[in-house]
């Protein structure tokens, strides 16, 4: 059984991070978008008063929006 197949047999659903989406920053709940994401635990923002930057994916969190 594979990771992801017991996190969902637990219920539990991991939080997922997609180039070109948009993510809050946990600590100041700043909405970036999310230019590249690494597997190593970092991912490239832009900020929307401009300037792209490093940050690492454990103080992000994406932001699910429904229209």
């Amino acid at each position: 059984m594979t990771i992801l197949e017991q996190l969902e047999s637990r219920g539990i659903y991991p939080l997922v991070l997609k180039q070109g989406d948009k993510a809050r920053i946990k600590h100041t709940g700043q909405v970036v978008q999310l230019k590249r994401v690494s597997e190593h635990g970092i991912s490239v923002v832009a900020f929307r008063t401009g300037g792209d930057y490093f940050i690492s994916n454990k103080f992000l969190e994406p932001v699910f929006t429904s229209h």
